[in-house]
């Protein structure tokens, strides 16, 4: 494994094939609604063409002392909803190896939950008490119900970028994804 596996995107180091990129969006980021590091980072991505393809992981950091998922905090929602108002296409970089492309549909969708075992723990909570919630949580399990209109504004954007960027075959996997996992609500306007 490389050992740029996996970088801060902020820091723009050098572009390999193997090199995943987190993109840490801060609390203050998304309570000021700003998209800095997202317009820096896919100025980076856009350069890279095709190969860009499946290269991000997010996180929002300063939410670790509440027990709230990501999706059901309020300003997180927003943020993602202003994001994707902004880049429609945006899912075409995450990568789906640590389900960043499911918590940020869950922020701009309807969510049916599903709990199995304890009461959820903030990641503070869990860190003190050794558990480590990737490992030894059962997950939760839940229905992302995608508005229609969202959908289909997402689709044209990706068939868009996927013709930009020459990567009919990246745009079409990211489209197959969103349809894998999210149920959508027909006639839905949110």
């Amino acid at each position: 494994m490389n050992k740029d596996y996996l970088v801060d995107i902020s820091e723009e180091l050098g572009f390999t094939s193997d090199t995943l990129y987190l993109m840490n969006i801060s609390k203050r980021s998304v309570e000021e609604m700003s998209f800095k590091i997202v317009e820096t980072s896919l100025s980076f991505l856009h350069h890279q063409g095709a190969s860009s393809f499946g290269k991000i992981i997010t996180m929002f950091d300063g939410y670790n002392d509440i027990k709230d998922e990501v999706y059901e905090i309020k300003e997180v929602r927003k943020w993602v909803k202003g994001l994707f108002q902004r880049y429609p296409y945006f899912l075409y970089f995450i990568n789906y190896s640590l389900d960043s492309h499911i918590t940020l549909l869950s922020c701009v969708s309807d969510i049916a939950a599903v709990y199995t075992g304890g009461e959820t723990l903030s990641p503070k909570e869990y860190e003190t008490l050794g558990i480590n919630p990737l490992i030894d949580i059962e997950p939760k399990q839940w229905t992302i119900i995608l508005s229609e209109d969202l959908y289909l504004q997402m689709k044209k954007a990706l068939i868009d970028y996927g013709q930009h960027m020459n990567d009919f075959i990246g745009a079409a996997e990211t489209i197959k994804m969103i349809n894998a996992v999210t149920t959508n609500k027909v006639g839905s306007k949110k």
